[in-house]
């Protein structure tokens, strides 16, 4: 059975990832996967087994934590129940630990919020741009700010290198969800483009699934995610597509940046990212 991981730092902020995550879960029949990582720190003064006792008295304080904040979250989502495990993990680091769950558990992509930075620096949100450079599954960052919904449309945004080999990833994605698939395209000035409907000919031949395709004009006032923005608004899609590559991926830059908080995309819409 597939197995998708939900990370969380107990927080407000993690609530919508857990929520998107459960019904992804519930659409693909998949178990859920839900990591905690904590530390504590030893005292010097304390010998082994004094701390060993603190440590087992902490983790059951946070198990039922967690499991009282997993109840508020459930008990507010209107779809059926789906298979969950809980794993929680004591390690000073986030990225490492939950990408050894995602080994140990074989799941088949991550899930995990944005935008959280919290009072420590480590959190989940901290974290976001460096699970998407190291993680070697797809990951689905969800914004804070997300509010569930039907998930019925994917836009893929791409520069159209290896085109044709990413689109076959998403379907295979998709396979099971009732989804509308569109691959968005930023028109540089110069750049030649097959029409759109002979390109949805040429994808529906390669994949055999309909694949709507939008271009949008780059303009020179604003950034390429801004104009990536701009298109992502008009066509409102469920989930954003992007293909990262590993040495710069630009997201890497922008996630936590001042313009942030302007962008639709990185405010109300989840985010898969795949390795290219």
């Amino acid at each position: 059975m597939e197995k998708i991981l939900v990370a969380t730092d107990l927080s407000a902020r993690s609530t919508s990832a857990i929520q998107f995550a459960y019904k992804l879960s519930q659409l693909k029949g998949a178990t859920l996967i839900i990591v905690h990582v904590y530390h504590l720190l030893k005292p010097k003064s304390w010998r082994p087994h004094r701390f060993e006792n603190y440590r087992q008295v902490r983790r059951e304080f946070i198990l039922t934590k967690l499991n009282k904040f997993l109840d508020r979250i459930f008990s507010s989502i209107e779809a059926p129940a789906v298979n969950f495990e809980i794993d929680l993990q004591m390690n000073p680091n986030i990225v490492t630990t939950i990408l050894r769950c995602v080994a140990k558990h074989k799941c088949t992509c991550i899930c995990h919020g944005i935008q959280g930075r919290g009072r420590l620096k480590k959190t989940i949100g901290a974290s976001a741009n460096k699970i998407i450079a190291k993680s070697p599954v797809p990951v689905i960052s969800v914004p804070s700010f997300y509010k569930t919904k039907t998930i019925d449309s994917i836009c893929y945004a791409s520069d159209m290198n290896n085109y044709q080999k990413e689109i076959k990833k998403i379907v295979e994605f998709v396979k099971i969800l009732n989804v509308e698939i569109k691959l968005l395209h930023v028109v540089f000035p110069r750049e030649i483009m097959l029409k759109a409907t002979l390109l949805e000919a040429r994808l529906f031949k390669r994949v055999g699934v309909v694949v709507k395709v939008k271009y949008a004009l780059r303009t020179s006032a604003n950034t390429l995610i801004e104009d990536i923005d701009l298109a992502i608004r008009k066509i409102r899609p469920s989930l954003v597509v992007f293909f990262i590559n590993k040495s710069k991926h630009y997201l890497n830059s922008i996630l936590y940046s001042s313009t942030t908080e302007e962008l639709a995309l990185f405010r109300k819409i989840p985010i898969l990212t795949y390795k290219k």
